[in-house]
């Protein structure tokens, strides 16, 4: 569950700022579990998060500083605003001094130290300054806007009274449904103490109605425990859709950008290549003609001179491989740009038949610079039929399983691809010569947020919706692993394509 929950006492109502908070509530939801149960120990690996919150104070505190200048918000309070982040970012900045020089920083510091944030600045200082806006903004002056500020002596206090008062009334509500119930509860036991040759019936008819109605509560609290897990799957689940989708937008646009300057080089590199071929036609023409003056001429002289000057016979070997290693340099760069395109889908949700070995050639394209100097990738590919499938998707778990080998594999070591089809399905098979995976974590790597990585440094979500992408395809992925012998990730897909109309649920 999460640490801190947005609701309306948060919003501003100004966008930008309201979308810097969240990223800050989403921040803080993401490591207040581990720092939670590290409680007063040192929390080790928090250098991340320090420079998370580092770049987040740097990026906030500018544009509310610049907001409250555009809005002649009075100079005094944006001074003391100021003066609040200025603190903040030196609090930040000395803990991250004590994380590089081994200090201990507590976990449960640290996480006071972000909760008391939110409650001081954003519930306060930020309301305040937006009401101050506001008001300057209908026609208040600034020093009014703040005289009035000042007199509501407003308080993060008031806010959680508020939520607290909301809590409380919630709680007497069922209270007196409580108290109701209970009162029933006395009645029938007197009316049971005034018949006791009904009791026995009496009874146990009470009892199998309580016992009913307690199996329905826990039958519809676990209800509500799984719903509420699958919403904050879903949740999850759909903010790396977006984030996809935002890595195929920039892919697309930058294969877009890109294809034009490539477009008029290879023109002109084609154009180039002919007019290189003239002149050294022009080049041999002359040396004819060179060799029918007299040795002692003047101007077959001067020619011979620069002939040795310039190394014409080099050029005349060395320029045409210049141009062919220019030209698959040019062929390397639109085979890229074409992969960079294929593989964001940008505008394609829907099912296609598709090349898996093509789709598998563009992945690794596109993450080539994370492999390359780790990893030597053997491709062991076999001849495979088109398959029903939303290409994106795939893609994106073709993206997290090579990912995964590659951080997988410390200094360097190998990365097979094999692809078969038999029975109606085709493998895609992806194994690592890493440093494998133990037994007990293997039971759990397609849990949603279930990582090893530090804090900061993943979500543990990327095999986890990789799992919900191929269960949704209706076919399977299975992992096989030792440590220190690597590890092998084997994906089964139909080649029909589910067999069923079936609601992805994720956006490519």
């Amino acid at each position: 569950m999460e640490l801190m929950v947005w609701g309306k006492h948060f919003v501003t109502g100004i966008e930008m700022i309201d979308a810097q908070h969240k990223r800050l509530f989403e921040l803080i939801n993401t490591v207040a579990p581990q720092l939670a149960a590290i409680g007063e120990k040192p929390a080790r690996g928090v250098r991340p998060l320090l420079d998370h919150l580092a770049q987040y104070a740097l990026i906030h505190f500018r544009d509310e500083e610049a907001l409250m200048a555009a809005g002649g918000i009075d100079p005094g309070y944006l001074a003391g605003h100021q003066r609040t982040h200025s603190t903040f970012a030196q609090e930040v900045t000395q803990m991250i001094s004590d994380a590089s020089a081994d200090h201990n920083v507590s976990g449960a510091n640290l996480l006071r130290f972000l909760t008391s944030w939110l409650a001081v600045h954003i519930l306060s200082d930020d309301q305040s300054m937006v009401r101050q806006l506001r008001a300057i903004k209908d026609g208040t002056t600034p020093e009014k806007a703040l005289a009035i500020e000042r007199a509501k002596n407003s308080s993060p206090n008031e806010v959680l009274v508020n939520t607290l008062t909301d809590l409380f009334s919630f709680v007497s509500q069922r209270n007196q449904a409580l108290k109701a119930v209970n009162m029933e509860l006395v009645l029938a036991k007197s009316e049971l103490a005034r018949a006791n040759e009904q009791l026995e019936a009496r009874v146990a008819e009470r009892t199998t109605q309580l016992t009913e109605t307690n199996e329905e509560l826990e039958r519809e609290r676990r209800a509500l425990i799984d719903s509420l897990a699958q919403v904050q799957q879903t949740q999850s689940q759909l903010l790396q859709s977006e984030k996809m989708a935002a890595v195929g937008q920039l892919a697309a646009g930058v294969a877009h950008e890109i294809n034009n300057p490539i477009g008029f080089i290879t023109s002109n590199f084609s154009s180039l290549a002919t007019y290189t071929g003239s002149l050294f036609s022009l080049i041999d023409a002359y040396g004819k003609l060179e060799r029918e003056l007299p040795p002692d001429h003047p101007a077959r002289l001067s020619i011979t001179r620069t002939r040795e000057q310039i190394d014409l016979d080099y050029l005349r070997q060395d320029v045409p491989d210049l141009l062919r290693e220019s030209g698959e340099g040019l062929a390397r760069v639109k085979r890229i740009v074409a992969d960079l395109k294929d593989f964001s889908h940008v505008d394609e949700g829907d099912w296609h038949e598709v090349d898996i070995n093509y789709g598998l050639e563009s992945t690794l394209n596109v993450v080539w610079s994370e492999l390359k100097y780790k990893a030597e990738v053997i491709k062991e590919l076999g001849e495979l039929p088109k398959v029903r499938c939303i290409p994106a998707q795939i893609n994106q778990v073709l993206m997290n399983l090579l990912v995964n080998a590659s951080q997988a594999i410390e200094t360097s070591g190998e990365i097979t691809l094999r692809t078969s089809v038999s029975d109606g399905s085709i493998q895609i098979v992806i194994a690592d010569t890493g440093q494998g995976i133990p037994e007990a974590v293997q039971k759990r790597i397609f849990e949603p947020f279930f990582t090893t990585k530090p804090v900061g440094k993943g979500t543990g979500l990327g095999l986890s919706i990789s799992w919900d992408i191929i269960k949704r395809h209706e076919g399977r992925i299975e992992v096989k692993s030792s440590p220190g012998q690597g590890t092998t990730f084997t994906i089964t897909l139909p080649v029909a394509g589910p067999t069923a109309s079936v609601n992805t649920g994720i956006a490519p």
